[in-house]
């Protein structure tokens, strides 16, 4: 698919990244995606800078033991607005 955007996520770090690129190529600054969610504009920030909490690091130790690779894409119907 041609203007495809896609990642590999090995962190919490890459999708930080992933999600920082996809919310503002929507238009959207971080406290409207958080009112919009539900959630403060602080957890994005932090989900955004890809801080690290228990849950995805044993997550992402998950992951690399298994040899998973985790694969962001926008949708079909976002990537080409």
């Amino acid at each position: 698919m041609d203007g495809e955007r896609w990642a590999v996520a090995r962190s919490p770090r890459d999708i930080g990244r992933f999600v920082r690129q996809a919310r503002k190529g929507a238009g959207l600054s971080q406290a409207a995606l958080a009112d919009e969610l539900g959630l403060t504009r602080q957890y994005v920030s932090e989900m955004e800078s890809g801080v690290d909490n228990l849950y995805i690091t044993r997550l992402f130790e998950m992951f690399d033991a298994l040899d998973i690779d985790v694969r962001l894409a926008e949708r079909a119907d976002r990537a080409g607005e």
